[in-house]
């Protein structure tokens, strides 16, 4: 399970949604506050606040679940679980939780980090 570190606490679930949408395209399904059934091609079902489903179609095969921890210690983690039961968790980890991952890195991790100078303000 990936866990990324966006280096800065508080990152809400909205604007972590808001950056898949924008990297990930209209082809996938962003779904805050959502998460994976348990049971097998089951349909998303209410979670926490700080859970998100991202899918494809109807979200019961490719898929991947982020949950947000905002207090971890040098900023917010994201943790990436893949879908799935058996062979679609491989495929899930070679595909759609790949993309998320590369979608928050290249959306919230390097492009900051990319902005600041070495004292942490504008270059």
């Amino acid at each position: 399970m990936p866990t990324i570190t966006i280096p800065r606490s508080g990152v809400t679930a909205e604007e972590i949604a808001a950056s898949l949408r924008a990297g990930l395209g209209s082809g996938y399904n962003v779904l805050p506050g959502m998460r994976s059934a348990r049971r097998p091609m089951a349909g998303p079902e209410p979670a926490d606040a700080g859970d998100i489903l991202v899918g494809t179609g109807s979200n019961r095969l490719f898929k991947a679940q982020l949950t947000i921890d905002g207090d971890a210690p040098g900023g917010t983690d994201v943790r990436i679980s893949p879908g799935g039961l058996g062979w679609e968790t491989i495929v899930n980890s070679l595909g759609i939780a790949r993309k998320v991952r590369r979608a928050l890195v290249e959306a919230l991790v390097h492009d900051r980090s990319a902005r600041s100078g070495p004292g942490g303000g504008p270059r």
